[in-house]
């Protein structure tokens, strides 16, 4: 199954702020010569931490697309010994993983119906959301299955909001399940941002301050491995990514 996935909105705030990024590199914050150069430092370090650790550092919103749903590629082994009939898995396995954890919430799941229509999934109702794994995940109710969708092209789409509060004193945010029916528990998910990804991103910054070409002292510039080694400690691992069904586009 092919899926994709895509930004919607920048972040407000940076996990680290320009006054935090120039004390750690010794630039007087009085002097504002290259303020600018050092916000696309900061955006720039916060992106390489992205990248590594496979989380979103800075709270904003994406959307994740689906060709099909999860069960159409999930058939029971032994469905053609059923009269011929094909059955969808009805576990697991019909979950659909979001990625760029810590996820906050599951703003809307929208798909095509096989009439052509766009339709929207009630939340709680129609599906449940796993805020507790990281990736976190949604899948349809229990005893039930998703929706027949449209064999088109992005034929679902998930709209979520994922990231850190860029303030490392933030409040854990709390979810209560509001569907009697629901197997999921209520979930409280930390989103302060861990001061060790802050404080790689502002050795990175200062790196990149201090060494602006891509070349010094003859050898080709790279990362520097203890800012890579602070990351390694909160790298995600997804080995299903978006469904165990599921294959990258």
């Amino acid at each position: 199954m092919s899926y994709g996935v895509r930004q919607i909105a920048l972040p407000s705030k940076e996990p680290v702020s320009l006054a935090e990024a120039k004390t750690f590199c010794r630039v007087p914050v009085a002097i504002t010569d290259e303020d600018t150069l050092i916000s696309a430092l900061i955006t720039s370090a916060r992106i390489h931490a992205e990248t590594v650790t496979n989380r979103c550092l800075a709270e904003r919103q994406f959307v994740l697309t689906l060709d099909h749903r999860p069960q159409d590629y999930g058939r029971l082994p032994w469905a053609g010994a059923i009269g011929g009939v094909s059955l969808p898995f009805n576990d697991l396995r019909n979950g659909i993983t979001i990625p760029n954890p810590p996820l906050k919430s599951v703003d809307s799941v929208r798909y095509i119906a096989l009439d052509g229509t766009a339709l929207t999934l009630n939340p709680d109702a129609d599906y449940v959301v796993d805020r507790i794994s990281e990736p976190g995940r949604i899948f349809p109710p229990f005893g039930t299955t998703w929706p027949a969708a449209l064999h088109v092209a992005n034929a679902i789409e998930v709209t979520f909001t994922c990231g850190y509060d860029p303030d490392p004193a933030a409040a854990p945010d709390e979810h209560t399940v509001t569907s009697p029916t629901n197997q999921q528990p209520d979930s409280t998910v930390i989103l302060a941002v861990p001061q060790t990804i802050r404080v790689a991103i502002l050795m990175l910054v200062n790196h990149w301050y201090v060494n602006r070409e891509p070349v010094a002292a003859g050898s080709v510039g790279t990362v520097p491995s203890h800012v890579d080694a602070l990351l390694a400690g909160v790298t995600i691992t997804d080995f299903y990514p978006v469904s165990s069904n599921t294959h990258h586009r």
